[in-house]
């Protein structure tokens, strides 16, 4: 598979040189494959939290003492019965948490290693269909150049890149080297939720840790995503790309972190039914000369979505 990070990392460098970019026109677009690098997607993350219930506090005897009339002797014939029989249950207080899931079926609070395994479950399941084929996009989201945010760059570096591939199967995955099983561990996640959609069918929203420069099936983000990776390799070999110190491998790093991936399944058959993998990376530019600019520093946030069914 075809994959031209080189071009990404060109824009990189040249957003860095404001003025002498706005006259130009410039044709370049990325060529996003199965295992192409990908960067960036055209809708806005959004990191959806958990409301917290909080529960009522239970009734309590002394409670139910208090209410009792004052005109009412405060003893009680030892010859009658208590009044609340402990053969009887209690009355439920709406407040109540609710009951737990039975055993086995995970819940709003079941724990990272849960919600994990059954996520793994359910990939491996998806995945050996060969059937669950999605879509990718991509967006540049913003630009800071020397401290600064720049949204003309950043406009103008959503005409440079694009990803418009299909019949992607989940990430990660190359043809060379397929990812059939789930390699995702609790250690690599940051949160984990679940939730019953009560339909039959559930939904667990994963958010794996913060990394820097992961390698595809390595690293949190690389287990979970089609990671962006050897910026510092393409920089190299652009010749009007010099470093004022160091070399592209030690002035180039690339953060990824605030992504997830969030899938719907069928919980009896452990089929997803829809996927969204949302992969955000920040590429960091230091000490870079470009043409007769010289020292210059650059970060540029890009997202990419991979969404199932296309």
């Amino acid at each position: 598979m075809k994959r031209t990070i080189r071009t990404i990392a060109v824009l990189l460098c040249v957003v860095m040189v404001a003025s002498s970019l706005y006259g130009c026109t410039i044709n370049l677009t990325v060529d996003v494959q199965n295992d192409a690098v990908p960067a960036g997607n055209n809708s806005v993350v959004v990191q959806p939290t958990t409301p917290t219930t909080t529960a009522a506090p239970a009734t309590t005897a002394a409670t139910t003492a208090a209410a009792t009339d004052a005109s009412q002797p405060a003893a009680s014939d030892a010859s009658q019965p208590a009044a609340s029989d402990a053969s009887q249950p209690a009355a439920s207080d709406a407040g109540e948490p609710a009951a737990p899931a039975p055993s086995g079926e995970l819940s709003s609070s079941s724990s990272k290693e849960e919600i994990v395994a059954e996520y793994a479950k359910v990939y491996n399941a998806t995945k050996a269909t060969g059937t669950f084929l999605g879509k990718d996009s991509m967006t540049c989201e913003s630009i800071v150049v020397d401290g600064k945010d720049n949204g003309t760059l950043k406009n103008l570096a959503g005409k440079f890149i694009s990803a418009n591939g299909t019949d992607l199967k989940l990430p990660p995955y190359s043809d060379e080297n397929p990812a059939n099983e789930c390699l995702i561990t609790a250690a690599d996640v940051q949160e984990a939720t679940y939730t019953d959609n009560g339909d039959g069918t559930a939904t667990i929203k994963i958010t794996p840790v913060e990394t820097t420069n992961d390698k595809k099936y390595q690293g949190a983000q690389g287990k979970m995503f089609n990671v962006m990776e050897d910026v510092g390799s393409a920089l190299a070999s652009v010749p009007v790309v010099s470093w004022s110190e160091g070399d592209a491998n030690s002035n180039v790093t690339l953060v990824t972190k605030e992504g997830y991936a969030e899938v719907t399944y069928n919980k009896d058959t452990k089929i997803m039914t829809k996927a969204d993998y949302v992969l955000v990376t920040y590429a960091e530019i230091v000490h870079c000369n470009v043409l007769m600019f010289k020292d210059k520093s650059a970060t540029a946030k890009f997202v990419y979505t991979m969404s199932f069914p296309q």
